[in-house]
């Protein structure tokens, strides 16, 4: 197996994000869209005016000391005051939220601009060398790192191509910033342009790290869920398919196959022996793998290298055979992350691509992508589970009512009236069993529309008894894979509907995962009361010695209980720490 260098693929790290900003608004030039603003490291206002100062400093420079373009004066001063007045135009029409040209072209058309104006001054010693600069700083942190090294190269050719040709017959020909300027053009356009990728790729990472969170609602179901995080994994990348492989909770010898492509999302069950997920187990090993083909550059092939689950450090495991697993996957690069909850391989995550490669990278920004995601697939089903049970709770108890409260009724006036038949059969009266039987229907009709009401009325001590058991589910959890003895009191009389019972659940998730990920407290308590018309719940944890700002509340807690009309607040003692969200019921 060929391990990659310390320098790896820029174009795929860096890959330019133009498709994906061509579908948010106001990236064509028709719309000032905060989709594509949410991206660019710097918006349009700033650019444009930033754009308008550097062409009127340009131009007062010229008018302060004349001598600085040597020649061609006259056309120096024309060409800066077209310059000014294109960059004024262009701000006052961001302004208004018009665009005539394209976003995309506007650094091209500086470049153009700043070739001129190196042509008619001093050439290779012009002072508007400077200027090339601004056109690759837009390009990098506006459309990432290949773009940025396009202009930094188009210019560099520009540079030099207009600095030899541009010499006039006579002049002294500067040998020396010939080459020294070219040399920093491309330096210091190469490092704007990688700074630039960067910025822009970690601002599309937490984007959409944002989105897969805003997902993650109990509301959506499992299916949805996860289809609808897939198909954001897979339009991340611009891969061609994206899949997640798990084992069934009921069957741990089948798998689930949840499958994003570029035209529909699928879900499938399989049997663990012959199977796609069994053979993608064997191959892979347990191993994070990360694999480039043979496109992945001019001068190199493939590549493919592993990553130890159990230490997240890159290994040479010489047993993975990526060339099978890429010829399963029927695909020319792949990453294969594998999934972790409590200790457990539960599945695998692998995402598919035939033009764009994969970097090492990917593999530790998947990981956190995971950790954020799977806890909230865990709670969705576990809430879908303890609906279930209460549905079928419910079914069990109407079941009952139906057979107590009507089917006995009607037999008994069924009984009845083969009385009356009788009766009448043999002409003895039948007006007392007639009134009895009048009776009798009253008396059912009044339990069918007791029965009715209680059906149609929402029962919140339903949801607050399903909440109360999922948060003790949760707190034994807690128990038996961290060791945090979680102790759950609640009070008697407080009603929730589902919505509030959902995300009153959500908030003590949180809590508890806080309470593991940054203490060290192996005990706690969630509380739950009714209080003045609002819901107190309160989350505390022994304090561990651990210097916690009084005030400080987690920003995910926070958000929730705004959204609900309620506040959250921390109270710290020598004794213990305790965040208090307070819900208006």
């Amino acid at each position: 197996m060929k391990m990659p260098g310390p320098v790896s693929n820029y174009y795929s790290e860096y890959r330019d994000v133009s498709l994906a900003q061509q579908n948010d608004p106001g990236s064509d030039g028709s719309d000032f869209g905060d989709g594509y603003s949410a991206i660019e490291s710097v918006d349009r206002r700033t650019v444009s005016l930033l754009r308008l100062l550097l062409a009127s400093a340009a131009f007062f420079i010229t008018l302060i000391d004349p001598s600085v373009p040597e020649r061609f004066l006259g056309l120096a001063y024309l060409l800066l005051a077209g310059y000014c007045l294109y960059s004024l135009c262009l701000y006052f029409l961001v302004l208004r939220g018009t665009y005539i040209i394209p976003v995309r072209f506007t650094h091209w058309i500086d470049v153009g601009w700043y070739a001129l104006f190196v042509t008619v001054s001093n050439g290779s010693s012009s002072i508007f060398f400077f200027f090339f600069f601004f056109a690759i700083l837009i390009a990098s942190f506006r459309w990432g790192y290949k773009e940025g090294v396009y202009v930094t190269a188009v210019s560099a050719v520009i540079f030099i191509t207009v600095g030899y040709f541009g010499t006039l017959a006579g002049e002294e020909f500067e040998l020396n910033r010939f080459l020294i300027r070219p040399l920093y053009l491309c330096v210091f356009g190469y490092m704007m342009a990688v700074w630039g990728g960067r910025e822009i790729v970690f601002k599309r990472r937490l984007a959409l790290l944002q989105e897969v969170n805003e997902l993650s609602n109990p509301r959506f179901g499992i299916n949805r869920t996860l289809q609808s995080i897939l198909s954001k994994v897979r339009a991340f990348y611009e891969a061609d398919s994206c899949l997640l492989i798990t084992r069934l909770e009921e069957n741990p010898s089948k798998s689930k196959i949840w499958h994003s492509t570029r035209s529909s999302v699928q879900i499938t069950q399989t049997g663990s022996h012959d199977d796609f997920a069994a053979r993608i187990a064997q191959l892979s090993k347990g191993y994070a793998i990360v694999f480039a083909g043979d496109a992945n550059g001019f001068f190199r092939g493939s590549q493919c290298y592993c990553v130890d689950p159990s230490t997240w450090r890159t290994i040479n495991e010489p047993t993975v055979d990526c060339s099978a697993i890429a010829e399963l996957l029927n695909a020319r690069h792949f990453v294969i992350l594998p999934l972790y909850r409590h200790e457990g391989l539960i599945g695998r995550l692998c995402i598919t691509s035939d033009r764009n490669a994969f970097d090492r990278s990917e593999i530790g920004f998947l990981r956190q992508l995971a950790d954020q995601v799977l806890p909230g697939i865990e709670n969705i089903q576990l809430l879908n589970r303890l609906a279930s049970q209460a549905a079928e709770q419910q079914r069990q108890k109407t079941s009952r009512d139906i057979h107590d409260s009507t089917i006995q009724p009607y037999i008994g006036l069924k009984l009845g009236l083969e009385a009356v038949e009788m009766k009448c059969e043999s002409g003895q009266s039948i007006n007392d069993d007639i009134r009895k039987l009048i009776m009798l229907a009253e008396s059912t009709i009044s339990d069918l529309r007791g029965l009715a009401k209680n059906l149609s009325e929402e029962k919140p001590d339903e949801f607050q008894n399903v909440l109360l058991t999922a948060i003790q589910h949760q707190a034994l959890k807690y128990k038996e894979f961290y060791g945090i003895d979680i102790i759950v009191e609640a009070s008697n009389g407080f009603h929730l509907n589902d919505r509030l019972a959902a995300e009153t659940f959500q908030i003590v998730t949180e809590g508890l995962s806080n309470i593991r990920r940054h203490t060290k407290a192996k005990s706690g308590a969630v509380c739950l009361r009714q209080e003045s018309g609002k819901l107190v719940l309160e989350i505390e944890n022994a304090n561990d010695g651990a210097n916690v700002k009084e005030g400080f509340v987690p920003k995910s807690i926070s958000g929730r209980a705004k959204a609900l009309g309620g506040r959250a607040f921390t109270k710290t003692s020598d004794i213990c720490t305790k965040v208090t969200v307070e819900i208006p019921l």
